[in-house]
């Protein structure tokens, strides 16, 4: 019976457990039932005030009247009553049906069997078959309630949306946040505020200044309800706006404000000159606006025009403005005009400068040779745009626009008569007559069949045409003609030359990616290197010579550095240096193969000026260890460390006079920077008395670079590195003005060897396009030059001992920031 009775005792304890966790089970099951029920009837209120937040946002209540923000406000509470008044249907949920949902999908139905109870317990006999049956099925029961599992809320509010108009408006609201930004919470607030529905008052006014964009200024805010007038500037053409419900706005403006057109509350104006703005009412304020003028850019060249062997022509020029260049262009405009032109004049668009706004100097190689205009004088006009349609511009001439040069006599002779017919189509029968004569002895004149063949299609299409159009294709028939006749000479090396230099310069100028830049510039030294082999091979052929005159001056090795400092500024985005290393290579290339004999005065002469700048940078170098010497004796000679007063008299120098070595100097060091100073002097003595062209003032600078050499050196000897880094300073200055001299005299060479340039001509604002002096070696400066000018006038500062030591501190700190 003991056995028995602890039977009894664990199942009724396992029987409440078990209905311990059912009823948990229950009351969650009626908890996520009532939430599911809450939700869907939430939904329709949740849906309104999604739609009235996105309606919102778009910035309807800005624009609305007090009345009209009254109405929609209504009609949100109403909507929400409405939607809200189905919380009535809202109860909680009984046990039963908790406990069909748990059983749901169960044919034992295990919480329903546990929360039941036998009928007939208190007639049923304990032990009795009735007992043991209900006994078995609670410990069935029992189990499966421990793999029951409360469902968790599942709303589906949009179950209940048969038309999707929750949906739609979650979609609206994520629309309109991108459309109102920072201002979503000004906006659904618009929708409550009636304060201007009486007199205005309280009402929000905005009123600022919008410059335009071009100009790269930000809007202004204009500060309201302040006592006295303001004063402020604007650019010409700015927006002025003010916003403001319509009995909040009393606005008065002066006459160099426009009327434009506005939307809403707001009303706009443009500057157009000074003026004067009041705001009266809720909100005030007086202003005064000073409109800034916006002037014309400029257009101004810059030193000489470069004419090229081959017959283009380089174009340095700086362009000015306010705020920025929008474009520039080059026109030719004729001085004579002896007919009607089949052509009209040759015009191209400038590149603008690298700098931003396209403001500063640039440069622009243009090919007007194959223009029928080429060899005539003409007036070129340069013209630059600004953002506001502004035009600035200057004229250039008269000069004789460069043209193709032409040795063949036969190419010379059809180039004519192009020209003649392309200028002048009233007068064909001139050019038909001396065609005519070409063709009368063929032996003579055209004695290639081709040639002939070619001769005679010109001639019969003369005959037949019967318009412009017709009378313009047989000057470009003639034209080829000449070009074919003259380019038969021309050797392949020097073709495949010309279209690798060509072909490198139109990707640069579209901006291709570096793979392309790079294989182009490998094509390009490919066919320099076989084209100077060929030159070499037709010089030797020709004289037995061992030297090709100018053009041999410039090896394969030169080129490949040129080529090496072009790509670098094309990976540091320095594509003004890039273009401008292009032109002098391509001037290079031109004028390569017009040294026909030996070394020309030309040759020896610029071989000169290339040995004085190996001179400068070895004078250069020496200086700057000359400095960092001084540097190491200052620092062994600083506080803790100073001798004795007397111990320099001791020594045998000089009061204030510095020590030429010390303790931690290098031994020699003074000794070989004085051995190293005078092997450099005799270096430039022998440059002074061998090189050609070394007189007037080159030969001057020289001389005194060469006392100045002399003077650093008796200071180094001295061990005063002070005064040597001084001397050192004023033969570099000696120095760089010789270079000028002999790159001013070239320059003067080559001038009188292109002729046929007339150089009186002047722009508008008074400068003559030929009358800029030199700059340096007569190349434009780049930023790394620049930066090394600024380094060299740093460094010849702090070799002044005379200078305040803050001063010298400062300047060492800015030529050795780290």
């Amino acid at each position: 019976m003991n056995s028995e009775q602890g039977d009894d005792l664990r199942a009724a304890r396992d029987v409440r457990s078990a209905r311990t966790r059912l009823n948990l089970l229950t009351f969650l099951t009626q908890l996520t039932l009532f939430l599911d029920s809450l939700a869907a009837l939430l939904a329709p209120a949740v849906a309104v005030a999604v739609g009235f937040a996105a309606l919102s946002w778009t910035g309807l209540w800005l624009d609305a009247p007090p009345a009209g923000r009254i109405v929609g406000g209504l009609a949100l509470g109403a909507l929400l009553l409405a939607a809200l008044a189905r919380l009535r249907h809202l109860r909680w949920i009984s046990r039963s049906e908790a406990r069909a949902v748990l059983d749901r999908g169960r044919e034992d139905a295990p919480a329903d069997a546990l929360a039941d109870v036998l009928a007939n317990a208190d007639q049923s006999p304990s032990g009795g078959p009735t007992s043991l049956l209900w006994a078995a099925h609670l410990r069935r029961a029992r189990r499966k309630i421990g793999r029951l599992r409360a469902p968790l809320p599942a709303p589906r509010p949009f179950a209940h949306d048969p038309f999707g108009l929750g949906a739609l408006a979650v979609l609206a609201l994520c629309a309109t946040a991108f459309v109102a930004g920072p201002e979503k919470y000004i906006r659904l607030a618009a929708a409550f505020d009636w304060r201007a529905f009486s007199s205005g008052a309280g009402a929000r006014v905005d009123l600022w200044i919008d410059p335009p964009r071009y100009t790269g200024k930000p809007p202004l805010v204009l500060t309201l309800n302040q006592p006295g007038e303001q004063s402020l500037s604007a650019p010409v053409g700015s927006l002025v706006a003010a916003r403001g419900a319509p009995g909040a706005l009393g606005l008065t403006a002066s006459d160099g404000l426009e009327p434009a057109p506005a939307k809403g509350d707001e009303r706009h104006f443009l500057l157009r000159g000074d003026a004067r703005l009041a705001l009266s009412g809720p909100a005030s304020g007086t202003f005064a606006i000073h409109a800034e003028p916006d002037k014309p850019p400029t257009i101004a060249v810059v030193g000489d025009i470069k004419v090229n062997a081959r017959g283009s022509f380089t174009l340095t020029y700086r362009i000015a403005d306010d705020y920025g260049a929008r474009d520039a262009r080059i026109a030719a405009r004729p001085l004579e005009t002896p007919g009607r032109a089949l052509e009209a004049p040759p015009q191209a668009a400038l590149d603008l400068p690298a700098e931003p706004g396209g403001l500063g100097e640039a440069r622009t190689t243009l090919d007007w040779s194959d223009s029928p205009y080429a060899g005539r004088p003409v007036e070129l006009r340069l013209s630059v745009h600004d953002e506001a349609g502004q035009e600035g511009e200057a004229v250039i001439g008269p000069i004789v626009l460069p043209a193709k040069p032409l040795k063949n006599p036969l190419a010379l002779a059809l180039a004519e008569q192009r020209q003649n017919l392309a200028l002048n189509a009233d007068r064909r029968a001139p050019t038909l007559l001396a065609l005519e004569a070409l063709d009368f002895a063929p032996d003579l004149f055209t004695p290639k069949l081709g040639v002939h063949l070619g001769l005679r299609y010109g001639l019969t299409a003369l005959r037949r045409a019967r318009n412009d159009a017709d009378l313009r294709e047989v000057a470009d028939h003639l034209w080829a003609m000449a070009l074919q006749i003259e380019d038969g000479e021309m050797s392949q090396a020097e073709r495949d030359l010309r279209a690798a230099e060509k072909a490198l310069r139109d990707a640069m100028k579209a901006g291709a990616p570096k793979e392309e830049i790079d294989r182009l510039a490998r094509d390009l030294q490919k066919a320099m290197e076989n084209f100077l082999a060929e030159m070499a091979n037709r010089a030797q052929h020709r004289q037995g010579e061992s030297q090709t005159g100018e053009g041999q001056s410039v090896s394969p090795e030169d080129f490949q550095k040129m080529l090496e400092q072009m790509k670098k500024a094309m990976e540091d985005g320095d594509m003004e240096t890039a273009q401008a290393l292009l032109d002098q290579m391509q001037s290079l290339l031109e004028n390569l193969q017009n040294a026909e004999g030996g070394p020309s005065q030309k040759s020896r002469s610029r071989q000169a000026r290339r040995d004085l700048d190996r001179l400068m940078r070895e004078q250069q170098r020496l200086r700057d260890e000359t400095a960092d010497q001084e540097r190491r004796k200052d620092q062994l000679g600083s506080p803790g460390q100073m001798a004795q007063p007397g111990e320099d008299q001791k020594q045998g120098q000089k009061p204030g006079q510095k020590s030429g070595k010390g303790k931690g100097d290098k031994p020699g060091t003074g000794d070989a920077l004085e051995q190293r100073q005078g092997q450099l002097r005799d270096k430039l003595d022998a440059l002074r008395r061998g090189a050609p062209g070394m007189d007037g003032k080159a030969a001057d600078g020289l001389k005194q670079a060469e006392e100045a050499m002399k003077g650093a050196e008796e200071a180094l000897k001295q061990g005063d590195d002070g005064q040597a880094m001084a001397e050192q300073q004023r033969a570099l200055d000696r120095m760089g003005q010789s270079a000028g001299e002999l790159a001013k005299g070239e320059k003067d060479g080559d001038s009188q060897e292109a002729g046929g340039q007339k150089r009186g001509g002047r722009d508008r604002n008074g400068e003559g396009p030929f009358d800029n002096a030199q700059r340096g070696d007569g190349v434009k400066a780049t930023a790394a030059q620049r930066a090394r000018r600024i380094l060299d006038e740093l460094r010849q500062r702090l070799s002044d001992p005379s200078r305040a030591q803050e001063e010298l501190d400062y300047l060492e700190r800015l030529i050795r920031p780290n």
